[in-house]
């Protein structure tokens, strides 16, 4: 009687995972369709040593920039930040579920990006174990402007967000005051100037934020991912970041 349980919870764990063992125990990538019309298709990266019994991990988030719009979400294999992780930054400072969904528009809708996280922890939660506060929001370019807008829009959601080559109008930096905030950017990015990212960081200290942050990379152009995504200490810094009961009631 105990083989034939031990038979049947085994069986159970293997569907929830699509008989993908790899997904539990050596970390893989898997690409997923949208939930709906308006829905985005997305990867969805588990980490090296993942099983959903582990307790509740940390999520990334990674919007891709204006060159990956479309329809092909394999693509963004080639620019999430699991890519150049990989190798680099040690195991254990790289919990995170990642999930990279892929917009047909040349542009990031902080609705329809909210929507889909929604949808999200809604369906997975509970098979996969997301932290609700410890959510975390990067992207590059398209997905750096994304970055700002998406957590300006909604700064409860988010318990640190890291924008590459973006920037965002000063004026709405109140509504980031709360957002930890470690911002990236070439000094010689001729696509989006460095200007962009240092106008809303600035704003921001200025109306209270003390941990909005910019590092700016001597002679580097708008293609900076994989330096970036490279360091161990982002992710350690995105792990010191929690969304607290405080931080909602200030919004």
């Amino acid at each position: 009687m105990i083989r034939l349980l031990k038979i049947v919870l085994l069986a159970l764990v293997l569907l929830r995972v699509g008989f993908d063992l790899k997904t539990y125990f050596f970390g893989s990538t898997i690409a997923v369709p949208a939930a709906s019309d308006r829905g985005f298709d997305y990867l969805l990266h588990f980490p090296q040593g993942y099983h959903d019994w582990s307790g509740p991990r940390p999520l990334l988030i990674f919007l891709h920039g204006s060159g990956e719009a479309g329809r092909n979400v394999r693509i963004l294999k080639k620019h999430a930040p699991f890519r150049f992780a990989n190798g680099n930054v040690p195991t254990e400072d790289f919990p995170f579920i990642v999930v990279s969904p892929r917009t047909p528009d040349r542009h990031w809708n902080p609705d329809d990006v909210m929507a889909f996280l929604d949808q999200l922890l809604k369906d997975e939660q509970v098979r996969y174990r997301i932290d609700p506060s410890r959510i975390y929001l990067t992207g590059i370019s398209m997905g750096g402007y994304g970055t700002f807008h998406v957590a300006q829009r909604y700064p409860d959601r988010f318990a640190a967000i890291v924008p590459l080559a973006g920037g965002f109008p000063p004026k709405y930096a109140d509504s980031l005051r709360s957002v930890p905030c470690l911002a990236f950017h070439g000094g010689e990015d001729d696509v989006v100037p460095p200007e962009e990212s240092a106008q809303i960081i600035q704003a921001m200290k200025k109306v209270g934020n003390l941990d909005a942050k910019l590092t700016i990379l001597p002679g580097a152009g708008h293609g900076i991912a994989e330096e970036v995504y490279s360091r161990p200490e982002l992710y350690r810094w995105l792990l010191e970041h929690r969304i607290t009961s405080e931080r909602r009631k200030e919004h």
